[in-house]
């Protein structure tokens, strides 16, 4: 059975949609799937803000006054515990949107939203994202579609933490990672990784120190930098492969 694809809002029947030239400026892959006049209704709404690590952007069971389209940055969705641990649920990068389950009718999360890596986002009033979802029907098929998305994506992530080890998890990470800043350095601490992984800070250590001994990449005072790409994508586990080819069959992207 063949996946429709999404194109310039509409769905097509077939293999992967036409490819179609970005719009100046605009690197949020949901946004470059719009139709002009919706992409253009939609701008006219944002505004552009810098994302800095560690930075809130909403808290678990308060209400969420913003949506959020990354641009070059990445955005963290963090399941907290009681005792105050936390675990990364999900990062949007420039392959998503940041608000869902405000889309979804939900006027709060049991996550938390936190700046992972610095760079900037397009953000709109939630009341002005969800009367734009409801006008625009490409739009609003976009946002259906990457939500399922996100929710094959998490249910990959699950199996992945219990199958596969620190390494090819890093890797897969530090991979997703480059993807969606548009970059092969950004700025990130071990500490924050550890807790994104979900693993102690000596595994995360360990790891980063097999990856950086085979070539693969360079880290420094608070940033990481993907030197040896291909062999990264050698290193990771299949996870990364299964959720890449699925963003291709539900969006068109390679």
């Amino acid at each position: 059975m063949t996946v429709p694809s999404i194109q310039a809002g509409h769905v097509q029947r077939g293999g992967s949609a036409p490819k179609r030239a970005p719009a100046a400026g605009i690197r949020n892959k949901i946004l470059n799937l719009l139709p002009p006049k919706e992409l253009k209704a939609v701008l006219e709404r944002c505004e552009m803000v810098t994302i800095d690590p560690e930075e809130i952007i909403f808290r678990r069971n308060e209400p969420i006054p913003f949506a959020y389209f990354p641009d070059n940055c990445v955005i963290s969705l963090v399941t907290e515990m009681e005792d105050g641990d936390a675990v990364e649920a999900m990062t949007v990068g420039n392959d998503g949107f940041v608000g869902m389950a405000a889309f979804h009718g939900v006027s709060s999360s049991r996550l938390k939203a936190i700046g992972q890596i610095s760079g900037e986002a397009r953000r709109l009033v939630t009341d002005d994202f969800l009367e734009l979802a409801r006008e625009f029907e490409g739009l609003r098929r976009l946002l259906h579609r990457y939500s399922h998305f996100v929710f094959e994506t998490v249910s990959q992530s699950a199996a992945c933490n219990r199958l596969h080890v620190i390494e090819q998890r890093a890797a897969r990470w530090l991979l997703m990672s480059e993807d969606r800043v548009g970059r092969n350095q950004f700025d990130l601490t071990q500490e924050f990784l550890a807790e994104m992984l979900g693993v102690r800070r000596p595994g995360v250590t360990v790891a980063m120190g097999v990856l950086e001994k085979a070539g693969l990449v360079a880290h420094g005072r608070g940033n990481i930098t993907v030197v040896n790409r291909i062999g990264l994508e050698k290193a990771a586990c299949e996870c990364y492969r299964i959720i890449k080819a699925r963003q291709g069959e539900l969006f068109g992207w390679t």
